[in-house]
């Protein structure tokens, strides 16, 4: 039977294929080019050599990029191309300004939708974390920080809060400029263990507190290390 307008909604479709497009292969590879640092900011993204690279045409790349220019990772400049955004000490601390107001929400409705596995998966983050400091090893310990912070972020529920937190995240991981010393990550994760003890706790109101005191603590120890002009790899909060 043909589908009509009255009969359209119970017509036959096929399953639509739910693999990823290339589009989205190649956002998520040139992201991790991005943040990874192997294209540094300030780079021109030249879409005819992507392509090669990754060996399929220019319209999926030219896709990934104006995703990655609304994801705040890239500017595209008329005539000119696209770039890879560049933040400097301002914009880090502004984005710091708004994550502390952000992450405050997130944490304190983290705290109170609390669970046993959310908890158990912080403790280990935490625990990773201390590990981590203790061999100096600060790739792994930035890593868990991350991912410490999007376990939070996801735990809240809220999606509209989730993605604004994860755009500041992403912004501030192209700042790499300045970093903090071994003491820097020894104060970094005692303020997760505050914001763990809160969560596990289901207090609301202290976890909030606590992730905010957090957000202001790495703020205040980015512009200490600018100002001493020690140069780095990245900040951890």
């Amino acid at each position: 039977m043909e589908a009509t307008e009255d009969n359209q909604s119970s017509a036959y479709r096929p399953l639509i294929n739910k693999s990823p497009s290339l589009s989205d292969l190649a956002y998520r590879e040139i992201e991790n080019m991005i943040l990874g640092g192997e294209i540094g900011s300030g780079k021109r993204l030249n879409d005819s050599l992507l392509a090669r690279q990754f060996g399929i045409s220019r319209g999926p790349i030219r896709e990934a990029i104006n995703r990655l220019a609304a994801a705040g990772l890239v500017n595209v400049v008329q005539n000119r191309g696209a770039f890879v955004r560049v933040i400097d000490l301002r914009d880090a601390l502004e984005i710091y300004d708004l994550r502390a107001g952000l992450e405050r929400v997130a944490t304190m409705k983290a705290a109170q939708l609390s669970t046993p596995a959310l908890v158990d998966s912080l403790t280990e983050a935490v625990e990773s974390m201390d590990a981590y400091f203790q061999a100096n090893q600060q790739a792994d310990y930035f890593k868990t920080n991350l991912h410490f912070h999007r376990t939070i972020y996801e735990a809240s529920g809220n999606q509209r809060l989730i993605e604004s937190t994860q755009r500041l995240e992403r912004e501030l991981q192209l700042f790499r400029k300045f970093s903090i010393e071994r003491g820097g990550m020894m104060a970094s994760n005692r303020g997760h263990w505050d914001i763990l003890e809160a969560i596990r706790d289901a207090d609301p109101r202290l976890a909030g507190d606590m992730m905010e005191k957090h957000v202001w603590q790495a703020k205040e120890r980015l512009i200490q290390v600018s100002e001493s002009h020690q140069s780095k790899d990245a900040i951890f909060i």
